[in-house]
């Protein structure tokens, strides 16, 4: 049974299943990105809620995995040389699990350097805005009259995402 206790993310959100890869996220559209990605790959994982209400992002504990305080988060209790490996950021968790299981990404070197080229500017743009309407929609922004700004988030997630 793997020992994940190196992490200290791990007593506040404890594994109850420590042999899975451990998820510390939101259902955000950030916050779904890995989910979606470990979905895609068949990869078995725990999901642990960080709750941004109660400022789970801003605790030691989550600090001590992402200190930017961002989700998601991934520990992995097999990672390279069946060592414990952390994560943080959807990009980089993303290219890590396809690394690891050696799905989603082409074998030929120059293709495999374009599909994550390509993912990693489409996740950097998508995130902005993606994020940016969210904020706007649904928990600050509603009751401003002018509604452009708004309407350019929506817009440019929409064309990225398409």
């Amino acid at each position: 049974m793997p020992d994940l206790s190196a992490f200290p993310i791990t007593a506040r959100w404890p594994a109850k299943y420590p042999d899975r890869l451990q998820l510390y996220s939101l259902p955000t559209p950030n916050g779904v990105k890995v989910s979606i990605m470990l979905e895609e790959i068949g990869l078995p994982y725990e999901v642990h809620l960080v709750d941004f209400n109660k400022d789970d992002q801003k605790t030691p504990e989550f600090l001590s995995l992402n200190p930017n305080g961002k989700i998601p988060a991934i520990v992995d209790p097999n990672g390279p040389g069946g060592k414990r490996s952390g994560c943080s950021n959807p990009g980089r968790s993303c290219n890590y699990l396809a690394e690891k299981t050696g799905k989603l990404l082409p074998d030929d070197a120059a293709r495999r350097y374009q599909t994550s080229s390509g993912c990693t500017s489409r996740w950097a743009g998508s995130d902005r805005c993606s994020v940016r309407s969210a904020i706007f929609h649904k928990f600050a922004g509603k009751e401003i009259a002018d509604k452009r700004p708004l309407e350019r988030y929506v817009a440019e997630s929409a064309r990225l995402l398409g």
